[in-house]
């Protein structure tokens, strides 16, 4: 069983808390229920987005699906990334985007996100439907114009990439969207971020290590990062496998709640000192910062470890004893930003050409059928009606149409252009 440590800061003295890090979840994989409705009901508009949409070809687009802020980070990431020598895909800044040519199509989900609400009333079920209907759309070439849009007549561009930007997915519709691209024979790639961070780490290590997870207690609660890293380390394990290590079924991960420091110094000795309470001593390889919004902050952690590594002192000593060598802090957003370039390159899909990437934005809105009573002065669903959605309802309660401004408002804007300026300033920004 794996071990998770929760750290809490508070008035009182800090108290550490152990559960098991993965979910429990049956042997055998049952498709959440539209995702059967599609593959298997032709008279189904799900079906017809599965089944009818051409194939994207390598114009398609990259479709990066979830909640706002970590969606309009990816896309933000996508569109300025330079990690790749775009010629022979060394790791090298070669002054061209690495996605030079490409679409990016954030869609971003104002209506179903945040998602932890789902577990409080015991509804997971709802968001693996929201995360089916949001590759169904990704891939589709069609989408709403509007609330009242009932014939998808607004075209889009189709996803050959679509990644999932929100942990929870990763773990609720990741594993229904794999399903629903090996039914349909698609050549649409599927990536999360949780896969991405959990195998970037694994890969990289060089000794028996583990895996830290800096996260707060909704994303740890939800058990994702457990259920995950059991699979990865599978692999990993199997003496078949060219990426076996023979010290894998050691290996644990370690999701710590720790308080953010005031200073990177404050939050890297935070995050060490919990695990060292938590009687760890195997190294730690890496830890993975999974807010999306933190990743700015990765660079000016990891300046704080470099100085630890060369450090005297006797409390960088104990740090030192629990990282392993070529430990850092990563964030998801560069590691799924990595992961999305060698997909497009193993498999031929980029355009290759020289241009900046283009960005087109989509968005979940509530739909007109939804009565007011169920909604709040902004127009958006009620919590107690919004997390307590049936699946497989017959009533649609939103629909994706593409990004108006209007639909943002005042406070959403100005959190784009924080997260995203580049993101920002090629969908709302005026001239």
């Amino acid at each position: 069983m794996l071990k998770l440590g929760i750290y809490i800061k508070a008035a009182l003295p800090a108290l550490l808390f152990f559960a098991a890090c993965s979910r429990d979840q049956s042997d055998v994989f049952v498709p959440a229920a539209l995702a059967g409705t599609a593959v298997s009901d032709t008279s189904s508009v799900w079906h017809k987005a599965l089944f009818c949409s051409p194939e994207a070809a390598d114009g398609g687009s990259i479709a990066v699906f979830g909640g706002f802020p970590e969606t309009a980070v990816l896309t933000e990431s996508l569109l300025t990334a330079d990690m790749f020598d775009n010629i022979d895909g060394k790791l090298c800044h070669d002054g061209l985007a690495d996605f030079a040519g490409e679409t990016v199509t954030p869609i971003f989900d104002m209506v179903n996100a945040p998602y932890q609400g789902y577990f409080d009333r015991m509804n997971e079920d709802y968001i693996r439907e929201v995360a089916v209907k949001g590759f169904l759309t990704a891939v589709s070439d069609r989408c709403s114009s509007s609330v009242f849009d009932r014939s998808f007549s607004a075209s889009k561009p189709s996803a050959k990439l679509v990644i999932l930007s929100s942990t929870i997915l990763a773990g609720f519709g990741y594993m229904d969207i794999v399903y629903l691209v090996s039914a349909s024979a698609r050549n649409t790639g599927v990536l999360n971020t949780v896969n991405s961070s959990v195998a970037s780490l694994f890969s990289k290590a060089v000794q028996a290590s583990n895996i830290g997870v800096w996260a707060s207690r909704d994303i740890i609660s939800s058990g994702v990062y457990g259920t995950v890293f059991s699979g990865i380390r599978e692999t990993y394990s199997d003496k078949q496998s060219p990426e076996y290590r023979d010290w894998a079924k050691t290996s644990e991960i370690v999701c710590l709640s720790s308080e953010e420091g005031e200073t990177p110094e404050e939050t890297v000795t935070a995050f060490l000192s919990s695990y060292i309470d938590a009687e760890y001593d195997t190294p730690l390889s890496g830890v993975i910062v999974d807010d999306l919004e933190k990743a700015g902050m990765v660079n000016s952690l990891n300046a704080v470890v470099d100085s630890i590594m060369v450090s005297d002192a006797p409390e960088d000593v104990r740090y030192r004893s629990v990282m392993a060598p070529g430990f850092r802090f990563v964030s998801p957003a560069e590691c799924i930003t990595a992961d999305s370039y060698r997909w497009m390159r193993k498999n031929d899909r980029f355009t290759h050409l020289i241009a900046p990437p283009q960005v087109y934005g989509y968005m979940t809105v509530t739909s007109s059928d939804v009565q007011a009573r169920s909604l709040d002065s902004d127009g958006m669903l009620l919590d107690d009606f919004k997390y307590d959605r049936a699946q497989d309802s017959d009533i649609e309660t939103f629909c994706f149409t593409p990004v108006s401004q209007s639909c943002f408002s005042a406070v959403t804007l100005e959190r784009l252009e924080a997260l995203a300026p580049e993101t920002y300033k090629r969908l709302v920004y005026v001239y």
